[in-house]
Order: structure tokens, then sequence, then C-alpha cells
């Protein structure tokens, strides 16, 4: 009797399906590599000490990082044969045999692993912290009102939230000492905080004193400031550090005898009563 040998067609995928599946491995490759490269920084900024004992040169870190970076228990072969060679150059120049090859490789790619995962871990948690620090300061600064005298447009009603906290075209005139505006506060090098620290930024909130040692205006209410927490206001400088940019040039600061350039709100006194027709006291 013969066998029937019954022949189905293979349907073939679709343009889209296989484009699909080349888009999605090419997703993986990119997302393996960052993965690798983020290993490798974490694991080249390790002591040679803390390295050597893992059994690491820094010629490995490479292939290692490759190795983890794919995710899968029986690592890139390219990487184990790297790291296979490398154990046994080290032993040979030390004339010793002690230890077999993939044992060595395990323990490199084990301690590898675990300090990598230890150090990713750690700057996931200060990551969250840093997140937790930024929201807490914008908090602050929307209920310090910030916004009001740092942001254009403010004072005419329109805001311009593109330039948040990018400096005010108008100015306050206190009597005796000038006009000041509200400067940028936005991390522009040039034109903002873009070149202070975090502590210059702390001290000018809580102290008033800038880095160039002038003391801000008295319009600026850093004496209330003072009175932060220093969490609080280190939150309020992580949060102006995290900004966009805004290069804006405020105008002044004026002198009392200088013309001002831009707007200004003052102080106006009221008009002297007048006397005229008034009995003598």
């Amino acid at each position: 009797m013969t066998d029937l040998v019954v022949y189905r067609p293979v349907k073939e995928q679709s343009l889209a399906a296989r484009a699909r599946q080349v888009v999605a491995r090419i997703a993986q490759a990119i997302e393996r590599a960052l993965v690798a490269a983020r290993i490798q920084r974490e694991l080249s900024a390790l002591p040679d000490l803390m390295l050597r004992d893992i059994g690491l040169n820094r010629s490995d870190i490479r292939f290692v990082a490759d190795a983890l970076a794919s995710g899968q228990s029986d690592p890139s072969r390219p990487a184990v044969d790297r790291i296979n060679r490398s154990a046994a150059r080290r032993r040979l120049s030390h004339g010793r045999d002690d230890r077999p090859a993939p044992r060595a490789m395990f323990r490199m790619l084990f301690s590898a692993a675990a300090v990598a995962a230890c150090v990713l871990s750690a700057n996931s948690d200060a990551g969250l912290a840093q997140d937790a620090q930024i929201k807490r300061g914008q908090y602050l600064v929307t209920l310090g009102g910030c916004n009001d005298c740092h942001t254009p447009g403010y004072f005419f009603g329109k805001p311009d939230m593109s330039r948040f906290l990018g400096g005010s075209e108008v100015g306050f005139e206190i009597p005796g000492l000038g006009v000041f505006h509200g400067p940028n506060l936005t991390p522009d090098p040039e034109t903002g905080l873009g070149e202070w620290s975090s502590d210059q930024i702390v001290a000018a909130i809580t102290k008033g004193q800038r880095p160039d040692g002038r003391e801000l205006a008295p319009i600026m209410p850093w004496h209330a400031f003072a009175n932060l927490t220093a969490q609080d206001v280190r939150a309020i400088a992580v949060y102006l550090k995290s900004l966009p940019p805004v290069k804006n040039k405020v105008p002044g600061p004026f002198g009392p005898d200088e013309q001002a350039t831009s707007f200004v709100m003052k102080i106006v006194p009221p008009p002297a009563k007048s006397t005229e027709g008034t009995a003598p006291q």
C-alpha cells in the first residue's frame, strides 16, 4: 500500500508582518545595546580593587555587559569565549590552574551581575528620590507664588507659560534704592541660574546672597524663606535646576537716579492735603 503524503501550502507572511518582525528585532537590539552601555558604564566606574575581587579585568567589562544585557541564562557565545580566554590567560600568568574555565566564567558573570544589579538598583532608587524632590520643589514654588514676579506677562494678566520663571519685564521701584525686575530663574547659563550651584541658589533663597556678593533687593522675601527647612529649600533648588532653560535677560537693576528701560510698578504717595481755608489749630 502506497503512503499518501499530503502537501499543505505554506501561507507566506505578508510584507507588513515581516516588516513588524524586523522592527521588533531592531527595537530589541537597541534596547539590549542601551542596557549593555549602561551596565558597562556602571562597571567601569567601580574601583580596580572591587573589579579584581569579582574576577574581572577592565578589558572584560564590555563583554560581560553584553552577556548580561542579552537577558538569557546562557550568555552570548562570544562573550563567554572571551571571558574564558581571559580567565585562562590570568591563570597561566600566575602559574596555577586550580579552577576550570567554565567555573571562572560563571563566577565572573554572577558576580558582575550582582554588582551591576546593585548599582542599577541604587541609581533607580536615587532617580525616584530625585523625582520626589523635584515634585516637592514644584509644589513649594507654586505655593510661594514665584510665578507672579518671575514669569513674563504675569502682571498683564497673560503669563507666558512657555517661558515659565524666565524673568519679568515689569520692575518694582523701591524709593531710595531703585528699580528691580524679577530675574530669570531657569538654568540658562547666560541669562539665568545655569552657572549657579544648588548651594548658591539655597543661599540666595534663605540669606539673600548672590554669588557675586550683592544682596537681593528687599522685594525678594528671603527673610520669610529663611524659615524653610533645609530639605524644602534644597527641593526648590533642585526643581529650578530641572526646568527647561529660557534665554531672557531682564532689564536692570537700576539705581535711584537711573532711568528704567521697561515697565515699572511704583509706590505712589497720596496727594498732600490742602490747608487752604482751614482754621489754625
